[in-house]
């Protein structure tokens, strides 16, 4: 059976060498070795940074399992929008897309992720992105957290979402106390008097 297979393969790996040969330029067998040993390295490079793109395109997705989204909303008397983006960003470590694009390894993924960061000043906030939770209660946690910010009458609509158990969140335990907290701490920033 094999042999059958070199037969009928032979003519298309000679073939094959001799196009090779002539798109390379080689005129020895040492060319072709150093040839195909360069092509070898440049593609064990690219296929590292590949694998390097893919597994950083995994850290900025939040999650591909399931999400029990946990979602709450706050009105704010007398904090303008402006205001409380300002404070929230700042405290969550939130980043603009400019600044997504120098501090995220590849950037040329950020589209494909659940990352977002839209501003529409003195109106809309929207922000979507995995930050550094600086939690009184727990300590700094890496969490991925969605927070949207909307004028709404003399003040501003804060609305805030996760996932229960996972991209960072399985690690705090009791979903009603951690949102109770994340609230606390919203509210406390969005005002003005975080940390």
């Amino acid at each position: 059976m094999s042999g059958n297979c070199i037969r009928y393969r032979l003519p298309h790996l000679l073939l094959s060498a001799a196009v090779f040969l002539a798109l390379t330029g080689c005129e020895s067998i040492q060319e072709i070795d150093r040839a195909a040993g360069e092509w070898a390295r440049e593609h064990k490079v690219q296929r590292a940074a590949e694998d390097e793109a893919a597994r950083q395109h995994g850290v900025l997705t939040a999650t591909k399992r399931s999400c029990r989204q946990i979602a709450q909303s706050l009105y704010l008397p007398g904090i303008d929008a402006d205001t409380a983006y300002v404070r929230l960003k700042r405290y969550f470590g939130f980043h603009t897309q400019s600044e997504a694009q120098k501090v995220y390894p590849y950037p040329e993924w950020l589209p494909q992720t659940n990352y977002r960061h839209e501003t529409l000043p003195g109106v809309r906030y929207a922000m979507s992105e995995e930050v550094i939770w600086p939690s009184a209660a727990y300590g700094p946690h890496q969490v991925w957290l969605t927070l949207d910010i909307e004028r709404e009458k003399r003040g501003s609509r804060l609305r805030w979402s996760w996932c229960k158990g996972v991209d960072g969140w399985e690690k705090l335990g009791a979903p009603t106390k951690v949102q109770q907290h994340l609230a606390q701490e919203i509210e406390q920033v969005a005002r003005g008097g975080g940390r």
